[in-house]
């Protein structure tokens, strides 16, 4: 019987990142699908569960289109019908996969791979974004609102599910409607593909006759398109993305970030914009203003959006007030300023810190950045220290910060 392993060793723990990297260029991959691939992933996860494989596949464009599609043809969760969508039903192989990793791999070994491959695979995934934005659109906006090839794989779709003309082009989607929520993620997912991957590589020879690791590798093939909607009529399934523009910062896996235009894009139109990580509207990227800050609710996006225009620009177009200016001495020839922050920024009586990166960007130039400080901070050393934990005295005395 094999033992239970309690504790990674240290090699296991180094080839952490590396496994978490990979997967996370996976979670972002524009490449086709190898759909005989990915429906043997699904029909793995069908006869898994015992259920009957529906023999009809239908593709959409992008994760919208897919929603749109559902509701066009009317798949709803009323009393009768929720047991026909299998989203629950089919994750029991993924289920089954955890239970094995459980039974071999103690609390701490699971928690260390969770932290070091399946959190930094799904922050690089932005599944939540995705989601999020589907579920604003649908709510807010009509089918007509959408981009053009959206329209038509929406309608298109419905039409092949239902044999009939479409309705509800000029509706707004009513909020009650949750079915498109009983999807799978696909390569929205990979995180927890990183994370049993990474324990069928260490796992060795202890379990090779429980067929756990065959059962991931199903999931993952099930999950390496988009989003996809199962039941017992249909399989529903999303293409992945055909644009992602991403950022990398020190050590860090990928993120979704672009400044100058949408981050990920499906091939129906359907496009998001990203700043650092962060989903934000496109005004934030492609027409930031003053105006449109200050009238923003979301504290996160305005504060994307000042740094899309830049904190110094900021300053000066929003005419903030000076409170104090110093040499910094953490950062010698450059100098610190403090401005007051109008409340309807943060949403709290702030001031914020001017100040110059400690070095230099790729293209040679140092950026300046803004930083919010408690609205009691009443000088500008006194203001850097504070970002640094530190007093006034400490942050005098410190060597060049970078």
């Amino acid at each position: 019987m094999a033992v239970r392993i309690r504790m990674l060793e240290s090699a296991q723990r180094e080839a952490m990142a590396p496994h978490a990297e990979r997967w996370a260029v996976h979670a972002l991959d524009t490449t086709g699908v190898d759909w005989v691939d990915w429906e043997d992933g699904v029909r793995a996860a069908y006869a898994f569960s015992d259920v009957r494989w529906p023999g009809r596949v239908l593709r959409t464009a992008s994760p919208l289109a897919l929603a749109r599609a559902l509701f066009l043809a009317r798949v709803n969760e009323q009393p009768g019908d929720e047991n026909r969508a299998l989203a629950g039903l089919l994750r029991q192989m993924q289920f089954a996969v955890d239970g094995a990793i459980e039974r071999r791999f103690g609390q701490p070994a699971r928690t260390a791979v969770h932290r070091g491959v399946f959190q930094p695979v799904d922050i690089v995934a932005a599944a939540d974004a995705v989601e999020s934005a589907v579920a604003e659109t649908l709510a807010s906006a009509r089918l007509f609102d959408d981009p053009i090839g959206t329209r038509d794989s929406a309608v298109a779709t419905a039409r092949s599910l239902t044999g009939r003309r479409v309705h509800s082009l000029s509706r707004v989607v009513p909020a009650e409607w949750q079915t498109w929520r009983l999807h799978l993620g696909g390569r929205g997912e990979a995180a927890w593909g990183a994370y049993a991957s990474f324990f069928g590589e260490i796992a060795g020879d202890g379990m090779a006759g429980s067929g756990w690791r065959r059962r991931a590798e199903m999931v993952a093939k099930a999950q390496s398109a988009g989003w996809w909607y199962p039941s017992l009529d249909f399989v529903l399934v999303a293409e992945p993305p055909v644009m992602v523009r991403t950022e990398r910062a020190a050590g860090m896996p990928p993120r979704l970030h672009c400044a100058t235009g949408p981050a990920i894009g499906w091939r129906d139109g359907w496009r998001l914009y990203f700043w650092h990580g962060t989903r934000v509207p496109g005004w934030v990227i492609e027409e930031p203003l003053v105006e449109r800050v200050h009238a923003e609710a979301n504290i996160e996006v305005r504060r994307c959006a000042i740094e899309a225009i830049g904190w110094h620009e900021y300053i000066a177009q929003a005419g903030l007030s000076l409170v104090d200016t110093a040499d910094d001495p953490g950062n010698p020839g450059f100098d610190l300023q403090l401005y007051d922050l109008p409340e309807r920024v943060w949403g709290t009586p702030a001031r914020v810190l001017l100040a110059t990166n400690g070095s230099a960007e790729r293209d040679g130039n140092r950026r300046r950045y803004g930083l919010p400080v408690p609205s009691d901070v009443s000088t500008a050393v006194h203001a850097a220290a504070w970002t640094y934990g530190l007093t006034g005295d400490q942050y005098l005395t410190m060597n060049r910060r970078t």
